[in-house]
């Protein structure tokens, strides 16, 4: 956004009509995707439009509740992680990740941090993500019981049907006898 030219408020509507407005500083500094529309803008207008978003309140609402934050984490979460993230983490971030978590919102969390290209907001909630995915599988007894378990936190369907899982089992159980380490 040019110096130049004053920037507005933005509101933030969910697809259920709700609105959360974000304070011009911190809206054009950290949503990647005003900067991006702004360059779009042949008439050099700093006035845009409520963004209407595909996303229940609740996960707008975690959206605007992380902006709104202004005590910033001073470091980037590394990729990979080199420590849990709660060593890279605000204690603030981490206690709005386990309640986005608790909502069973993380993947649409993450999914409107990524289109508003909200990276900040993004990296916490992919480092998370990847710490739990590496602890539910490594709890879990069998690679298979490990993919359930994930299927069901990520809340996605097997795509597997029942014959093809019979097979995937039967390939599952030669591969750990060849390789009692492999999983």
């Amino acid at each position: 956004m040019s110096k130049s030219v004053m920037a507005c408020d933005i509101i933030l509507c969910s697809q259920d009509g709700m609105s959360f407005t974000i304070p011009a500083k911190i809206a054009w500094e950290h949503i990647g995707l005003l900067n991006a529309l702004a360059l779009l803008d042949e008439g050099g207008c700093a006035e845009m439009p409520p963004l209407e978003l595909d996303y229940p309140e609740l996960v707008v609402k975690y959206v605007s509740e992380y902006l709104m934050n202004t005590d910033r984490r001073l470091v980037d979460i590394p990729k990979p992680l080199t420590a849990p993230v709660s060593h890279f983490a605000k204690a603030w971030e981490m206690v709005l990740v386990r309640d986005i978590e608790k909502h069973q919102l993380l993947i649409p969390v993450l999914e409107c941090s990524t289109y508003l290209r909200i990276d900040v907001l993004h990296d916490l909630l992919a480092a998370f993500l990847a710490e739990r995915i590496q602890e539910i599988s490594k709890a879990a007894p069998s690679i298979m019981e490990g993919a359930e378990s994930l299927r069901q936190y990520l809340q996605l369907e097997n795509e597997w049907t029942p014959e093809e899982m019979v097979h995937l089992e039967e390939e599952m159980r030669y591969a750990k006898e060849m390789n009692p380490g492999a999983y």
